[in-house]
């Protein structure tokens, strides 16, 4: 019964999905999408041996339907009405102060990928390892308890990301206009990629890489002379966590050539780290003091935010297993990655907020906890969640109950049901 369930939600709500994603291409083309959504939803996988696994009914040997499977990734370009999706869907998130998180990475392999079109040898900051891969560029609008991925490229091989990166800069500016923060680490603080964001008018923020540059004019390293300058106490929020933290400001100049462009910037202090940011157009010349300590810690809650593009890598590579994909050609890979990251987006965005059908598959769930943590991992997984959870009061040996308790504490990401 539960399995009939969940099998029926899933089925309904991803296949709307795919229809609005791909609308107009033709039937096969969409039929084809629709089996390789499902078989990655149903997975979590992105390898063609566990997708042609799950084309029910098929006559043809499991070599004939792995086949398939890689005709249709090379055949269709399922990549580009994904990518329209997300930004559609993503920019329509942004409001005036939301953060959009940019971040780089890569898809890599530590072990193989020289068969694989385009890779090129270079460092995988995830594992420390040099390996074969390819560059991947994400931005993501964090307005929700997930971050909900407005653009992820995969770019061939190591090169070319810096043009990327100040060509992503610009369609996010040109599509949200005023609205919206984008917030980068700092492997984007450039002289470059800094001068170009300044010069666009839009504000920004970017995470301080090089310490030593003279911002204030002082002959001084950027920490030194931030070390003399009175914090104040803030408290930082995300979506999903919140922190106190000691925030302080200065105003400088970008040296960038031979122009020194206005910026503002920012330390953060908590949890015995400081970040220094650059904090850019928050202010104008003739920013009050008030108007400073705004901009100051609306720079430093952006940032604080943006570790939420971080998670999205981790739940896209993980969760659906795109680095263990062997495809030979470039452009299978990127479709593959598409439909993982849609994939992400539907488990994120989509089916715990799908109404009816989400309430029927909150109370399978939950009438099938028992199977749903029979496996190790699922078990503590479900365990860390609740341990994570709000704590309960007690006041002699009972539980003050201020509100009624979440009904899905064990489902993180699920709303709670009406």
């Amino acid at each position: 019964m539960a399995h009939n369930i969940a099998k029926n939600a899933v089925e309904r709500t991803s296949k709307t999905l795919v229809g609005k994603v791909f609308p107009c291409i033709g039937k096969v083309a969409r039929e084809a999408a629709e089996a390789i959504f499902s078989a990655v939803v149903r997975t979590g996988s992105a390898l063609v041996t566990d997708i042609a696994a799950t084309l029910d009914g098929d006559a043809t040997s499991k070599k004939g339907r792995q086949e398939k499977v890689s005709g249709w990734l090379a055949r269709y370009d399922f990549a580009s009405p994904v990518r329209d999706h997300l930004w559609s869907e993503g920019a329509g998130l942004v409001g005036r102060d939301t953060v959009i998180a940019v971040d780089s990475g890569d898809i890599s392999k530590e072990f193989g990928g020289a068969g694989m079109e385009g890779m090129e040898m270079g460092y995988d900051a995830s594992r420390g390892v040099v390996a074969m891969g390819h560059s991947l560029l994400c931005a993501a609008v964090v307005a929700r308890r997930r971050a909900a991925p407005l653009r992820l490229a995969l770019l061939k091989g190591r090169k070319g990301l810096p043009d990327a990166e100040t060509e992503l800069f610009d369609a996010i500016v040109g599509e949200v206009g005023d609205d919206g923060i984008p917030v980068h680490d700092r492997g984007f603080d450039s002289e470059s990629f800094v001068a170009h964001a300044i010069r666009s008018g839009h504000r920004g923020v970017v995470r301080v890489k090089e310490l030593s540059r003279d911002v204030f004019g002082t002959g001084r390293s950027i920490d030194e002379d931030m070390a003399h300058v009175p914090c104040v106490r803030t408290v930082l929020r995300s979506p999903t966590r919140r922190v106190e933290a000691a925030v302080r400001w200065r105003e400088g100049f970008f040296p960038a050539g031979d122009a020194h462009l206005p910026v503002l910037v920012v330390s953060s202090t908590f949890n015995g780290t400081t970040l220094y940011l650059h904090a850019l157009n928050f202010s104008g010349p003739d920013a009050s003091a008030r108007e400073l300590r705004e901009a100051a810690s609306l720079a430093a809650n952006a940032y604080f935010c943006r570790w939420s593009v971080e998670v999205l890598f981790q739940d896209v590579k993980q969760c659906f297993r795109v680095e263990d994909a062997r495809v030979r050609t470039f452009a299978r890979l990127e479709n593959l990655l598409a439909m993982c990251t849609l994939a992400y987006t539907y488990f994120a965005h989509v089916l715990p907020f799908a109404g009816e059908e989400s309430r029927r598959l909150l109370k399978a769930m939950r009438d099938s906890l028992g199977l749903i943590v029979e496996g190790f991992r699922p078990f503590v997984a479900n365990v860390r969640a609740l341990l994570e959870a709000e704590k309960t009061r007690y006041i002699t040996g009972r539980p003050r109950k201020a509100k009624p308790p979440d009904p899905t504490p064990f489902l993180p990401g699920f709303p709670p049901l009406a």
